[in-house]
């Protein structure tokens, strides 16, 4: 964070994973009663690797003789990452601190009577296979990469006391020497230096800073010396400076000394309070102890050391120089914290975090900067970060619609509210033997499952016979209600705050709790006059930010204080009110009013108030003015926000960054963090312009502006409040798990509508995760980090741009917010729904925005569509399918990537194109009458000499016969243009009428200029198919006799007789081939004597057969080919079948 920023907020991510630790007791051997001997503070911290652009942080938490170690990626998913170490019987001091080098990372700590160095192998040596570094530690590994020495009592026996606070230091350089200085109760110092190669251990005692104070402590009694041991350490550091190793420390008297760890002496004693405003007065020692703090190496190293006094705190900041093996220090600059209890503070290149709790119990988080630039913006003292505020204590039930149980679950599985650890710990109340070890990633939905099982099994057993309806809803609501009030207790006691991490070079802060690490991000303007403190807002802190125009600004910070008022007098149960309205579809400039005139009526000292603070507004629609511009995410040009080239990859480190569920989840937070506060912010200026025309002259409003705020303003604010709206609900929506099926009926329907560019699904989301979250796992993030892409500078110098936290962070959430921003041409997030398995927050979605976005409302109803269809409502999908025909033109996403057109393409040639993409989604799905319905509809609007007007009949004739409608298909067979598909749609009709037996229709049908080819076709058919299986002899037989062709007739009987004679069996086939004999002289009775006759038809010889007649000598010539078959009575040859010759037919 070197950069110069606003403001900064806490944001919490994902916890609904369960965390599995494993358990390594390392012993020590010390005494069971060392740990009652001796109290040590709970503390945690972190250390980020470089490069910074992994974004990685090894964290820990340090409670009595438990250490625990987590490591986290933002960019990568770790599994078995949580070791817990526990150190038998030995309390951990404070010190750990984590160092690496190009091989290996080095964790060193020291307990009251031991000191350990652990080395783990660097991250990089995974980059292949990313996995946690701390994967492969447990009890046999741990032999070694631990070393161990065991500090002798000779020091405690002595009188010098056992140790109550470490400083660790790893020495510069490959080898991984490390030095342990150890801070004992009698004042002295003990040093330990480990050496690697070969391994060595040294200890040394550095005794009392003079040795006129050592002989002062031996002799003269404690009650004359003034404060006991005010020599003693309480925290320590160290550091390398010019080459030497030196304990830096802060003493009980408020001092800082330093200590050379080669010459054992004391280099430094310097009184802190000189460089202050309170030099030469006596201060009283507070409750708490003195601490120090360090940042860098070598020069730019810099100290902080806190002072707590009765009368007040100061934190003090000093740069370490060394003159000739003499430490001295260089006041950088002096601040005054509040009066709260520090928990933990930390130094960074540019500020300075401190954690505390304050009388409230509640905690606090102050920065201020290092260095005291007088171009800076930011302000000499502390500032706070905004903390995330903890869930309410009671549920607010606004919707009668909802039963209480739907709204308890609601909340307390919402993600990012509970973590899976505290509803665990609130189910435990109900049930002790719940089993989590077998569900894997499923935790929370098992959580739900048994919640909601414990709680009715509690209300069942309180039941009674004689209870109303009423007393029984009563009952389940405090049941509710009590588990609500379990979990957040339990939720307060996991967040207790013990550590602040600053490290990576200012780009990444984060606040240790006991169960979660939350992290520190950035505000964006708005976000720092929503909640930042009135009196830090200032126009030279916004000047240029929201507004180029200092006038302008000058309004914007003005307009905050009237904002904030309205704000406080809001009501929660009315803020809630108005929320639910917004999903029932209510317009907010309605709802607005209607709140405004309650709270104007029920107060008039609010009245009085807003009208005097709106009155000193100069430029007041102005400010308005420039509220509504920076509220766009869209910077007023909608049709900007789209992904003309379809990026789906970013070149470089980008393409990796904040890839990993921890860096998804922090992005679904933030986004989720900047629409609720934008949401609140549009909601708030709504009422002020309400209160504003409702007050009027009292407020200094002229006609002209109160025209312009009810024709443009208010407009202009109702529609982006309902924006906010659907980002924040996308943002927060849980998203489901979508089976193997509807993923692969997605892709099925993908690969049918062609379309170019794939969604690229997490197939196995796991955890619950916000259906933001997800979206940015799969084809969201690589979008979002190509768009960033182009506007971060290269500034590390190696050919891609620096992917820190803090230069990252906030341009990476505000480009996926812009991506599902509904007032834009940019669809990406709602195809991911559809195409995701998302098909029930596509619904919702639509839905909300469905009264008021005009942006692509054609194109959401078509994936609302393709949404609906898989859920199995097919009809409704198809009556939206249709509806959304009418945005093919004027949308993008429907006449380019759904039917395929191009600019040039005509606007009936798309609507066509689209109505066969439509109709081959719904024969995908098995969807045939609907399919014919699209199908009917495109020929209504296509020209007759449309190009894919024979596909649009060719589909008519297909689904008309697949639902057995022949007339229909006979119609539309007719009408089709082409002649190929006619022809192919011609034999189609035949097979089916003949396989369901509907002859009398084929053969009645009148069929003009295609009646050779039914004829071509049928006698294919029949010479192609098996004559006892099919006789298609029979049908063209009736076909000819239908058509009064009696000849052809007698030719089809008499070739089905020969085949008969060839291929019948036994008495059956003679029978059948006497009929057909019969038949066809039948036939040649009813035509004149002279034509009675017709050509023997013969079978096609194979080559084989040819030559063995050839060979045989058996030639015909033409003539004797040709015999007629008279069927005179007088010819022998009629009655006996003789003189039957061959024919070539």
């Amino acid at each position: 964070m070197a950069e110069q920023h606003l403001g900064y907020r806490e944001v919490i991510p994902d916890q609904s994973a369960l965390v599995q630790w494993r358990n390594i007791t390392i012993d020590t051997g010390a005494a069971q009663s060392t740990l009652q001997d001796i109290k040590v503070p709970e503390y945690g911290g972190g250390y980020t690797f470089t490069p910074l652009s992994h974004n990685r942080c090894l964290f820990w938490r340090v409670c009595h003789d438990v250490v625990e170690l987590w490591e986290e990626s933002l960019d990568h998913d770790f599994c078995h990452n949580h070791v817990q170490l526990r150190f038998a019987d030995t309390p951990v001091l404070e010190g750990l601190s984590v160092h690496e080098t190009r091989q290996y990372v080095y964790i060193l700590l020291a307990t009251v009577s031991s000191v350990h160095r652990i080395r783990l192998p660097h991250p990089h040596t995974t980059q292949s296979r990313p996995q946690s570094i701390l994967s492969d530690l447990t009890f046999q590994t741990l032999k070694e990469y631990h070393h161990l020495y065991i500090l002798n009592s000779t020091a405690a026996a002595a009188g010098e006391g056992l140790p109550h606070t470490a400083g660790t230091h790893l020495m510069e350089g490959e080898g991984g020497d490390a030095v342990f200085v150890l801070g004992q109760t009698g004042g002295t110092l003990l040093v330990v230096k480990m050496i690697d190669q070969p391994y060595s251990v040294f200890t040394e005692i550095i005794k009392n800073a003079s040795l006129m104070n050592r002989l002062f402590t031996g002799f003269v009694p404690g009650m004359f010396r003034g404060m006991e041991g005010c020599e003693t350490v309480t925290s320590l550091v160290i550091k390398e400076l010019a080459g030497d190793v030196v304990a830096v420390g802060v003493c009980r008297d408020g001092k800082v000394r330093a200590w050379s760890c080669s010459r054992l002496q004391c280099v430094l004693a310097h009184d802190t309070l000189e460089n202050t405003a309170e030099a030469g007065r006596k201060l009283n020692p507070g409750a708490q102890r003195h601490q120090i703090r360090s940042h860098g190496q070598g020069e730019s190293t810099v100290l902080g050391v806190f002072l707590n006094f009765t009368e007040k705190h100061l934190l003090v900041v000093y740069q370490p120089t060394v003159n000739l093996g003499q430490v001295t220090l260089t006041h950088v600059k002096t601040l005054y914290p509040p009066q709260y209890d520090l928990v933990d503070f930390s130094l960074t290149s540019s500020y300075i975090w401190t954690l505390w709790t304050d009388a409230n119990n509640e905690t606090q988080l102050l920065y201020a900067p290092v260095n005291s630039v007088e171009e800076s913006k930011d302000p000499p003292g502390f500032s706070s970060v905004v903390l995330e505020s903890p869930p309410e204590k009671e549920v607010p039930l606004t919707d009668p619609f909802l039963d209480p149980r739907e709204v308890y679950l609601r909340e307390l599985f919402m993600p990012n509210r509970f973590s899976a650890h505290t509803l665990r710990k609130a189910l435990g109340i109900y049930r002790r033997s719940v089993d989590f070890s077998s569900v894997g990633d499923r935790v929370m939905w098992r959580l739900k499952e048994e919640v909601e099982a414990a709680l009715r099994d509690q209300v069942e057993a309180r039941l009674a016979s004689n209870l109303s309806e009423e007393e029984v809803s009563q009952m389940t609501l405090e049941a509710w209600a009590t588990f609500y009030s379990h979990t957040l207790q339990y939720h307060q006691v996991g967040h207790k705050p013990v550590g602040v991490v600053g490290g990576g070079g200012d780009r990444l802060v984060g606040v240790v709790r006991k169960q979660v690490v939350s992290w520190v991000r950035p505000m964006d303007a708005l976000e720092v006059v929503a909640l930042a403190p009135l009196e830090s807002l200032s126009v030279a802190a916004l000047d240029g930010v929201l507004s180029e125009d200092a006038v302008v600004s000058a309004a914007v910070v003005a307009l905050a204080k009237p904002l904030r008022k309205v704000r406080q007098m809001l009501p929660l149960e009315v803020a809630a009110a108005f929320t639910l309205d917004l999903h029932h579809l209510q317009p907010p400039d309605q709802v607005g009013a209607s709140i405004t005139a309650s709270l104007l009526a029920d107060s008039a000292t609010l009245s009085t108030t807003l009208g005097q603070q709106l009155a000193s507004v100069s430029g007041l629609v102005a400010g308005l003015w420039a509220y509504l511009h920076a509220l766009q995410l869209d910077m007023g040009m909608p049709d900007a926000l789209t992904l003309e080239n379809g990026i789906s990859s970013s070149p470089g480190s980008l393409a990796g960054a904040l890839s990993g569920r921890a860096g998804a989840a922090v992005i679904s937070a933030v986004v989720s963090q900047v629409a609720k506060v934008r949401l609140e912010l549009c909601r708030d200026l709504l009422l002020l312009q309400q209160v504003a025309l409702h007050l009027g002259h009292q407020c200094r409003l002229t006609p002209d502006a109160a025209a312009q705020l009810r024709s443009t303003l208010l407009p202009k604010t109702a529609l982006l409040t309902q924006a906010y709206f659907a980002l924040l609900h996308v943002s927060t929506t849980a998203a489901i798990q979508p089976t193997q099926a509807t993923l692969e009926a997605g892709r099925r329907q993908f690969a049918t509508l062609s379309l170019s560019d794939g969604p690229g699904v997490v197939h196995n989301p796991g955890r619950p995760a916000t259906v933001l979250q997800l979206f940015f796992l799969s084809s969201g993030g690589d979008q979002a980090r190509a768009l960033v892409r182009p506007s971060l500078d290269d500034s590390t110098g190696t050919g891609y741009p620096d992917c820190g936290w803090a230069r990252l962070l906030m341009p990476l959430a505000t480009t996926v917010a812009q991506l599902a921003w509904p007032i834009s041409r940019c669809l990406v997030l709602v195809e991911w729904l559809v195409w995701g398995g998302q098909h029930g927050a596509v619904q919702e979605y639509v839905r909300l925005l469905q009264p008021w976005c005009e942006w692509n409302s054609c194109s959401r109803k078509f994936l609302l569509g393709v949404a609906l269809l898989n859920q199995g409502e097919a009809t409704k999908a198809a009556r939206l399918l249709l509806a959304a025909l009418e945005g093919v033109v004027t949308e993008d996403f429907l006449g380019v990537k759904v039917a395929g057109g191009g600019q040039e393409t005509l606007p009936d040639q798309l609507r066509v194109m689209y109505c066969l993409r439509v109709i081959r989604l719904l024969e995908q799905s098995g969807q045939p009458a609907l399919a014919l319905q699209v199908a009917q509809e495109g020929v209504a609007m296509a020209s007759s000499n449309h190009p894919s007007m024979s596909a649009l009949y060719s589909v008519v004739f297909k689904h008309h016969l697949e639902l057995n409608h022949h007339d229909e298909a006979f119609t539309a067979l007719l009408a089709c243009p082409d002649q190929h598909r006619r022809r192919n749609c011609l034999r189609q009709l035949i097979v089916s009428l003949h396989d369901r037996k509907c002859l009398t229709t084929l053969v009645g049908y009148q069929y003009g200029s295609l009646e050779s080819d039914v004829i071509t076709i049928l006698e294919n058919r029949a010479r192609s198919a098996d004559i006892l299986v099919n006789n298609y002899y029979d049908l063209l037989y009736a076909f000819h006799i239908n058509k009064h062709n009696y000849k052809k007739a007698a030719c089809v009987m008499y070739e089905c007789a020969l085949r008969l004679n060839v291929e019948g069996v036994g008495e059956k086939g003679l029978r059948q081939q006497a009929k057909c004999y019969l038949a066809c002289l039948n036939c040649l009775r009813h035509i004149p004597p002279q034509q009675a006759w017709i050509l023997k038809p013969l079978p096609k010889l194979t080559d084989g057969e040819a030559e063995e007649d050839w060979q045989n000598g058996r030639r015909y010539s033409k003539t004797q080919q040709r015999r007629r078959i008279s069927c005179s009575s007088t010819d022998p040859a009629a009655t006996t079948g003789e003189g039957v010759g061959a024919d070539t037919h």
